[in-house]
Parts: C-alpha cells; structure tokens; sequence
C-alpha cells in the first residue's frame, strides 16, 4: 500500500504526456498509452487488494492512512496531503479502475480520428486521477480540490470539439452549473470549519457527532450545502443540464460522465459523510422530494424523445434518483450496491447505443432506423439485456434485487408516496426503453447502407451483460465497520416482488401494443387536446429551459446592460452637467452693471439670516 499515490500519478503522468505530445504520435501508440495506463492502475490495484485484505483481516474497519506531505497552515489547522484507504475508499478504486477498463477499450476501437482519440484518453486520466484523488482525500479541502479537477475535466471532455460553437457553449454551460456546486461545497467546507475548527474526514465525524446536536440548525444548513453540491455533481434537478448538454459529445465521453464520473463521485460523497447526514433529518425528506421530482421529471421526458442519445440519457437521469431514494431510507449497504447496478446498467445501454449510431452511419433519429434484429442479433440482445435491467426484469437481473429493496424500504418504512413514485419510475423507464427497441429493430428497415464495426467491440458490452445479472447481485464487499448498516425488513417482502414483477410484465404489454408495429390509435391519442399538451410540455423538457432564461438569463442580461453603460460614471456625468449649468448662470451675473453685484451682496446677506435664524 505503499505506492498507493502511484494510483493518482500514474493517470496524471499520462494526462501530461498525451496533452504534450498527443498531436505527434500516431493513434496507435496514443491508444498504447491511454489502455497501458488504465491497465497499470489495474494491476497496482489488484496488489492493493491483496495487501488490504492481508492486513485487515478479519477486522475490516481497519484504516491505512499515509501523509505525503504538509501543505500550508491556518492558525493551528494544518492543511496536509494524505491518503486515506479504508474498505469503502477500496470498492470504489476498484470501480472506477474496473469501469475505465471496459469505457477505454471500447474507445480504442470506436474512435477513429487520432486527435478525438488523444484529446479522449488525455482528459479522460486527468478525471481518472482526480475520481482517484476525491475517493482517498483525507481531509475536505482535498476533497475540493479532486472535486473541482472532475468539473475541468468534464469541461475539457465535452468540448473535444471546441471549433464548434454549440459545443463550446455546451462545455462552458456545463462547467459553470458544476462550478455553482463546487461553490456550495466550498460554503459548506467553511460552515465545518467554524464549527469544528478541523477539516479532516474522520475527526469531523467524530467531532459532529461529540459537539453538535442532532438535527440542530448548524447542521441542516451544513448538510444542506452539502446536498446542493452533490445533486449539482450526480446531475439531478435541477442539475440535470450537466448532462442533456454532454450529448454533444463522442459517446465514449458521455459514457465516462455519465456512468463514472457522476455517480460515483457523488455517491462517494455521501457515503464517506453519512454519518454527519443521519444527524439531519429534515434533509433527507428535501433529498426524496427532490428524487422524486427528478424521477418523473425524466420518465417524462424520455418518453418522446426521438433522438437517440437524449433519450438515453433521460432514461440515465431517471435511475439516479434510486440512489437518492436509497440515501433517504439510510441503508447505506444498499446504496453501495445500487451504485454497483447503476454503473453496468447506464454504461450496458450506453456502449450499445454507441454502436447503434456507428453502424447507422451516425443518424440518431429512431424514426429514420429500423429493421435491424435480423442484421445485428448481438446488438438486439444487448440492448433487451439493457432493458431487462431497467425493467428490473424478475429474479433474472440484478436490478431486480436492489431496486425491490429500495421500493420495499421506502414502503416499510412509511414513504409510500415516493415509493409509488419509484414503481411509476420503473414503468415509465420501462416503456422508454422499449419504445426504442421495437422502433429501431422491429419497425421497418430504412437505411440501406450500414459501417461495419470490430466485432472487439463488443467484448465490453458481454462484460457488463454478465454483470448486470443476479449473479453479481450483493457482492461481498469490505465494508463492514465503515459505514453504519441497518436491518432491513424483508417480511411479506415477496408481495412487492411479485407487485414488480406485474409491473415489468404491464410495461411490456403496453409496449407491445403501442410500439411494435406503426399503430394508428397513438396518433389520434397524440393528435386529442391533452395529448398534444403533454407531447409539447415534455418535448420541450418542461420548458424548464426557458422558466431558467426568465428567472436567471433575462435578468442577468438586463443587470448586464445596465453595467455595462456604468451607473456611476452617469452619475458622475449629471454632476457634472449640473455644475456646467449653475457655473454658466453666474457667469450672466459678470456682466459688470454694479446694481447686479449690490442685488448679489443682499441676497445672500438675506439667505445667510434666513440660515442662522432657522438653524
């Protein structure tokens, strides 16, 4: 464990290299580079595994903290560079090693211009070291720090076509909605250190906990920020737009952001501090109703968009809320295990969707495809596997399991309004999902020429079929001691499994009849009053766009403008005119008549008594 920094500078020394000298080497070598180093940080995290489970067995709540060096100091607050490692910091190293594996070995074979595929593997290690980094912070400033290098990051990876101007308009749109989370995370990093006059992890829980009062003032609005932060991070509303605009991007970026970078580090985020949030209450009934808005807010939409990679991504935000939901009944275990369900379902549909857009020479329209199950069965079992995840298809995929016992907690535990939000969820994803199955692989064929693709590339997606499966389901992971666990109830537990399972079998149906064939009854319902109200309320995603524009765009113009002609200067400027104009009458007065002098004397003897006898 005692290169365990080399998991951090590995990834960064590569960023270096290729952001050097990417544009002289050939798309070979950079792909040589890009995989050789994702595969050492496997290899240093393998003998990581080993060594941790060497010398923590079988007490696994055992700590290996190691300070590099002392940075700087605020009074008697000294600000170090140390890593942290303990069983949660190990499962999520291995996620996101894991993850990265599989995202960049598709990549090698997806991208095909040697400057997307240096600038790729480039920013892409400069957000692997700072994930890295967020996970074995020892203290909150660091935390910051890995934090605000994962907004950078998503900033450089989103505008890989920056000569565009919608792209940059989308990366600097991205960059500072993360930029307003990592303000609250700033906020709430000072709240901590008023309080506790620390910014270590471990002795802020502990402190927290010795010194304040449960569900204090102090700590909502320390909890609060914290919260504000993370949902801005995961890309949840009113945050989402972090994500809809990645859509601009190559899909192995919109991958990497949407299946790594989001998830993970705001799960992370939550699971280190829990213990300060279970002295909130009232944050987490904020934390569901935010979740549960978000849920139907993008079940919503995903299920009239057209667009390929929107309605993907839409179905994605859609099963964040899960793990917000999974938060709000505090089992933490569970959590962990939906974020593990999470990565390999969003990152399953994601590569597959990639190669849907290659093979279709780019169209992305789902009504201009179709036909292609016989042409591409591989393909079509991926994205039915997908499905079937999303579907939390019965006793079959994982997302069975760890979504029924989210809904099941949120019931047992007297949330059954957010439970039957998280049921309508898993039915509205579900016919998302299969809209676009049967419109592109069972309506009729319309393209007639196809790109032939590696069958190597799907070599990642087997990987993640195998995962998604309930044979995956509840790993073992060295977590016990480090985050606090709850029973979990599971009598009468078969009852909402059956009730799932009713709701997968329902949501096929409804879409057999609705999608399988071009049907006419879908016109006439999208052609009455109320269909063509909601087809344009969520085609136009609420007009959430527009109420920002109204609330913050407009009137950050108008202050704009108003600034920009400087209010002062004016000011300044009608002074002076008023000067100009009383100076320009007494110079009438200079005229050299003496009465008009004698006149001038006596008025202002009389103005002066008048003065003196008031005041």
């Amino acid at each position: 464990m005692n290169l365990l920094y080399l998991t951090i500078v590995i990834p960064l020394l590569s960023f270096l290299i290729l952001i050097c000298l990417g544009r002289n080497i050939s798309k070979e070598n950079i792909i040589i580079v890009g995989i050789s180093t994702i595969g050492l940080v496997c290899v240093l995290m393998l003998f990581v595994c080993i060594d941790y489970q060497t010398n923590t067995y079988p007490d696994t709540s055992l700590i290996y903290s190691r300070l590099l060096w002392e940075w700087f100091s605020i009074g008697d607050t000294k600000i170090s560079i140390g890593l942290q490692l303990d069983g949660l910091s190990l499962v999520f190293l291995v996620i996101i090693s894991l993850f990265c594996l599989l995202i960049y070995s598709f990549s090698a074979y997806y991208l095909t211009s040697s400057k997307d595929t240096y600038t790729f593997f480039a920013y892409g290690n400069l957000l692997i070291a700072s994930l890295f980094l967020l996970v074995l912070a020892d203290n909150l400033f660091i935390l910051l720090l890995a934090w605000e290098g994962i907004s950078i990051s998503s900033y450089l990876l989103i505008g890989i076509y920056y000569h565009k101007r919608q792209v940059s308009f989308s990366a600097i749109k991205t960059f500072i909605i993360m930029s307003i989370a990592d303000a609250f995370l700033l906020f709430g990093i000072f709240l901590v250190y008023n309080e506790l006059n620390t910014l270590n992890i471990r002795d802020v829980l502990t402190l927290a906990n010795q010194n304040l009062a449960i569900d204090s003032e102090i700590i909502f609005w320390i909890t609060l920020v914290f919260l504000v932060s993370v949902i801005g991070k995961a890309g949840l509303f009113p945050f989402h737009t972090i994500f809809t605009e990645t859509n601009i991007a190559p899909m192995p970026v919109i991958t990497l952001l949407q299946s790594v970078m989001g998830i993970l580090s705001s799960g992370y985020f939550i699971l280190r501090l829990s213990p300060l949030f279970m002295m909130s209450s009232d944050v987490f009934v904020i934390m569901g109703a935010v979740a549960g808005v978000g849920l139907i807010f993008s079940s919503c939409v995903s299920l009239v968009q057209n667009n390929i990679k929107s309605l993907v991504t839409y179905i994605n935000l859609s099963q964040i809320s899960y793990l917000f939901f999974a938060f709000v009944i505090q089992n933490w275990v569970l959590s962990l295990n939906y974020i593990i369900s999470y990565c390999v379902t969003s990152s399953l549909l994601l590569l597959s969707s990639a190669i849907l857009i290659k093979i279709c020479n780019g169209e992305q329209n789902i009504h201009k495809l179709g036909g292609l199950y016989r042409r591409y069965p591989l393909l079509y079992g991926t994205f039915l596997l997908s499905a079937a995840s999303l579907c939390a298809m019965p006793w079959v995929m994982s997302a069975f399991y760890t979504k029924g016992d989210i809904i099941w907690a949120l019931v047992t535990k007297e949330k059954m309004g957010l439970g039957i939000i998280a049921l309508i969820g898993v039915l509205l994803s579900s016919l998302s999902i299969l809209r676009l199955i049967f419109t592109v692989f069972h309506h009729k064929q319309k393209l007639t020429t196809f790109t032939p693709i590696t069958r190597y590339s799907y070599i990642p997606l087997v990987i993640l079929v195998l995962m998604s499966t309930a044979i995956f389901n509840y790993l073992p992971l060295p977590i016990e001691g480090i985050i606090p666990n709850v029973d979990f109830n599971t009598k009468n537990q078969l009852i909402l499994q059956i009730l799932l399972a009713a709701i997968t079998i329902l949501s096929i149906l409804i879409a057999y009849i609705l999608f399988f064939d071009i049907n006419s009854e879908i016109h006439e319902i999208s052609n009455t009053p109320i269909g063509k109200a909601f087809l344009k309320l969520w085609r136009n995603e609420w007009y959430f766009n527009q109420l920002l524009e109204l609330v913050f765009v407009r009137p950050y113009l108008y202050l704009a403008q108003l600034i920009k002609k400087d209010p002062l200067s004016q000011w300044n400027q009608i002074i002076n005119w008023g000067i100009r104009k009383i100076n320009f009458q007494i110079d009438l007065l200079e005229n050299g008549r003496l009465r008009w002098y004698m006149m001038s004397i006596v008025s202002g003897s009389i103005i002066i008594l008048l003065l003196l006898i008031l005041f």
